[in-house]
Formats: C-alpha cells, structure tokens, sequence
C-alpha cells in the first residue's frame, strides 16, 4: 500500500513538473489533453508533491554532531571559526551584488508618503506613536518600525540609493543571522550555508528589498532572528538572563510588524533539533514569548481601538473574514507554489530564466524520495513555514504578478531550515552539491527577473509624476486625478503616495494635487482634471495626452 501510495504521488508530480517545464519553456499553451494558463496549479502540485515525497523517503536518522568543546555544566556549543567568518562574508558579498544594480530604482507608491512623513517626524512625534488617541482606529500598529525610517531621513534625506543601501544592509544581516541559528541548531557549515543563501537570494525577496515601504518586514525578521538565537542560548545553558534579550527582541518584533506575532510558535517548531532538556526550556521560552506577546496584542488593541489589518471589499478586516477552505488553500498550497517557484510570471522571461527552471524541476523529480534526511528535521523546517505564515495567511493567496511577495520573507526561512536538513544529510556528495547548485541557482535566476519591473515600474512611476508636474509649473490651477493604477507588473505604482511623488520629483506642492477615487463627469470647480489611460500608459487631459517627462 506504501508504494502503491509513493508511485501515485510521484507519478502525479512527474505529470505536474512536465506541464511546468513546458509553460516555462513555451508560456500559455493549449492541447488536446489539457490547457495550462496559469502556472501555479502545477507548481502547487509539484511543491507539495516533492515535500511529501521527501518525507516518505526520509528516516528517524539521528542528526550528525559536530566536534565541539565539552563542558561538563552545559551542552556544547558551537564556536565560530574563521571558515564560518569566511562564509558569513560570502553570504553578504552575494547578496549585494544581486541587489545592486537596484540600488538606483527610484521611490514609488508608499515609499513617498513615508519620506514625507519621516521628514516632518521629531523625537516627540515618535513617541506618541505610542500612545492609544481615542477614536483612533489605525490600520496598523508599528510605533518601533517607524524609527528606523526617520533615522534613515536623518541620514539619507531623500537620496534613494542610501535608502536602498539601508534595506539592503539588513537583508544581508537577516542572512548571515539565519545562518548563524542554523549552525547552532547545529548543522554542517555546507547546509548552514545553503540556506542563508537561499534566504538571501529568495525570488521573494526583490518586493522586500528593493520597496522602501517592506522595510518593516526587513526590521521585525531582524528581532525575530534575534529572539531565536537568545532562545537558542538559552536551551543550551539554562541561564534565565537570556530572557531578557529575548524578552526586548519581543517587543521590538511585534511593534515592528504584526506578522512578528508568530514568534511563540517559532522554538517549538525547533524541537526536534535540540536535545531533550533543551525541548524543556524551548517550551518555557515558548511559554515566555506567548505571555510577552498576548500582553503586546492587548495594548495595541487598546491603541489603535481593533484587531487593524488591511480592510477587504466589504470594509471589514480582512484577517477576520479568513474561511476554513482559503486558509488551508493559502498555508498548504498557494504559498507552497510560490516558496519552491517564486516567479512574477506577468513579466516576460528570460531565456535563463526558463533553463534554470526547466532544470531545478529536473532535480526535484530525480531527487523526490531518494534523500535519507531526517524527517523530523524536515518536518521542523514545514512547522516553521507554516507558523511564520499564520498572521498574514489571508494575504497569501497571491497572484500570478507575485505582488504581496514580502508576506514571504519570513516563511522563507523556514523553508531554508527544510532544504539545510535536506542536504545535511544526503546520501551521495555529487547529489548534495548538485541539489545544491541548481536550487541557488534557479532561485538567483528567479530573483533578478522579477527585480527587473523593480527598476522599470518606479521609473514610469518618476516619470508620470514629473509630467504632470510640468503641468502645474506651467498652469496654477491646481489638478485632480483619477483612476491611478494600484499596480503594474506586479509592482505597486501610482495609487498611493501620488500627490507626494509628485512634490519629490517636480519640486511642485503637493498641496496641488487631488486623487479621486473615481472619475467625475465633469472637472472640480477651477480644476484640471487628469485621467489615467492604461492603453497609453500616461494621464490625459479633455483628450489630451501627456508626454512623459524626461528623466
């Protein structure tokens, strides 16, 4: 019955991977049999497919343990030596340059409005982000991940490649932390390896990088990352002092960003890698971080007078509208598809693109099932994807255009936990380092495709911006603006932050400028009225179209 079960699963994969190589290589294609349009149907199947597979083919096998120095008060730890140093270095190296030809992409969308609002922030103002106001109802609560951006003013006023260089610095940082957990957990320095890199060079990761406005999720990854490493001291030694750094990266987390909320969940998912006293005090600090964040949940209710989140069509909160079926859908399917293939497929590929996709998914139907890892470990690895993913699963349905990528980033590490454990402890080398070559590989490939509308997309956005400030310079009447897009090729673009772009690039108030929610009949009352025309990419007057200013 076993195999009967392992040879339909594989086979189904086999079917799936197939369907996936050829609209990698062909796009859109229609036969007699079937029709494949979007491709996440069979990237889902082949994800979830290629998990299980490799948990059925895994073994209770002990991990393998590295030689350290015995204490005889405390479990041995894991001592950083010059190699680690040398590989922390490659991590960082690597991933500035696959960010750095985006360090000049200009701002866009939210990334303006949080300029303006860090430009006019003082200490005080800080503060009382704080504070609860009543009849507040804020969409979020993140006085500590605004700190960040008004420090970033001080230093980089409106200079975008400081900005960028910012977001980038922590990435790099989030990796090498990422691999620092991963060694004490403890792997070998190859899996420990492999995994920051894949964390870094996640497809993924171009939203979050290379958007001003994910700096959030840059930061409460950070203190995330942070608290787990102090948990994981902790587990080692005993002591109690550790609390309080894993206490203080609590705080700062879930004040950075709610999806920091998971935290609790996260040393339980690491339990099969520790050793039965260290699960003892994992759960206590498990326990610790509930306690920490249950009282955090409570005051930023009293703040911000509700639950907050993003608001859906029927201006409810979204997070409370999440149905059973969309929930599971998201956590054990979507997000799967878009984890092992994270691909903005609106945009038009590459011709590297495809061969390194076309040959990842080659070894992932040779390699399904022929791994002796251990599946506790991989189990650890899906545990921690699916805990980082709870507080933004209603927002993991995402579209093929890979917008709302960021929603990832923590997940992320999780699934860089599972392949780590999936390549300590591969039977043969030349597999190992061929699993391993072809993952970073096609995630690198899949990465500087979809930062390429990172750099486009906010130049169009600059641009429409400075035209219709030319427009201002040139009449006083003040304008209006509708139908603004929400998004092109899976970037966000000029629906938000408008008025803002506008100001930044023309020098032209913002004052000037009005966004309507929908187009009226007729013009304001002593107003211009300008209409966004997606068939010519630009605003348009009465008719008149305008000519995109020049950069």
């Amino acid at each position: 019955m076993r195999r009967f079960l392992f040879s339909t699963l594989y086979s189904l994969m086999a079917v799936a991977a197939g369907l996936l190589a050829i609209r990698f290589v062909v796009g859109p294609f229609r036969s007699i049999l079937v029709t494949v349009q979007s491709p996440v149907n069979a990237a889902g199947i082949v994800a979830v497919a290629f998990v299980l597979l490799t948990l059925s083919g895994a073994a209770g096998v002990q991990p393998i343990r590295l030689a350290i120095v015995r204490s005889p008060k405390e479990p041995p730890a894991v001592a950083l030596q010059m190699k680690d140093w040398t590989i922390l270095a490659v991590v960082a190296a690597a991933t500035a340059i696959a960010f750095w030809r985006n360090l000049g992409s200009p701002f866009v969308f939210d990334d303006y409005k949080l300029l303006g609002d860090a430009s006019h922030a003082t200490w005080r103002i800080l503060v009382d982000t704080f504070k609860p106001e009543p009849g507040r109802h804020d969409l979020f609560f993140r006085p500590v991940g605004l700190i960040p951006y008004w420090l970033d003013y001080q230093w980089g006023g409106v200079a975008v490649r400081r900005w960028h260089l910012c977001s980038l610095a922590v990435h790099a940082t989030n990796s090498c932390l990422l691999y620092l957990l991963v060694r004490r957990l403890p792997m070998g320095r190859i899996a420990a390896l492999v995994a920051a890199l894949l964390f870094a060079l996640h497809g993924s990761r171009a939203e979050t990088v290379a958007w001003t406005a994910a700096g959030f999720d840059l930061l409460a990854a950070f203190f995330v990352f942070g608290a787990l490493l102090a948990v994981r001291e902790h587990c080692r030694t005993g002591r109690r002092a550790f609390y309080l750094p894993i206490a203080a990266c609590a705080v700062l987390a879930v004040y950075t960003k709610e999806s920091a909320f998971c935290l609790p969940l996260l040393p339980a998912t690491l339990l099969p890698f520790l050793q039965r006293e260290e699960r003892r005090r994992a759960i206590q600090a498990s326990l610790v971080l509930a306690s920490i964040c249950a009282l955090l949940f409570v005051y930023r209710w009293y703040a911000i007078a509700g639950i907050g989140g993003y608001i859906d069509s029927t201006g409810a909160r979204a997070v409370l509208h999440s149905a059973p079926l969309k929930l599971s859908e998201a956590l054990f399917y979507r997000q799967w598809a878009f984890l092992f293939f994270p691909v903005n497929w609106s945009a038009p590929q590459e011709w590297w693109l495809r061969a390194s996709a076309v040959l990842f998914i080659a070894v992932l139907v040779v390699c399904a099932g022929r791994c002796a890892a251990s599946r506790a470990h991989l189990l650890a690895g899906i545990a921690f994807v699916l805990a980082a993913a709870l507080p933004v699963q209603h927002l993991l349905l995402l579209s093929l255009d890979f917008a709302g990528a960021r929603m990832l980033y923590l997940p992320v590490a999780g699934l860089a936990i599972f392949w780590g454990a999936l390549l300590e402890r591969a039977a043969h080398s030349k597999l190992r380092w061929t699993m391993a070559a072809v993952l970073i590989a096609f995630n690198l490939a899949a990465l500087q495709h979809n930062l390429g509308p990172w750099r486009t997309t906010p130049a169009a956005a600059a641009a429409v911006c400075r035209a219709l400030g030319s427009e201002l310079a040139a009449d006083p009447r003040p304008v209006s603006v509708s139908d603004l897009p929400y998004k092109q090729q899976g970037v966000f673009f000029l629906l938000n932050g408008f008025p803002e772009c506008v100001a930044m690039n023309s020098g032209q108030p913002a004052s000037r400028v009005h966004v309507l929610p929908q187009t009226p009949e007729s013009p304001p009352p002593g107003e211009r009225l300008f209409v966004w025309k997606p068939e010519r990419g630009s605003l348009e007057e009465l008719g008149r179209a305008l000519s995109p200013a020049k950069p």
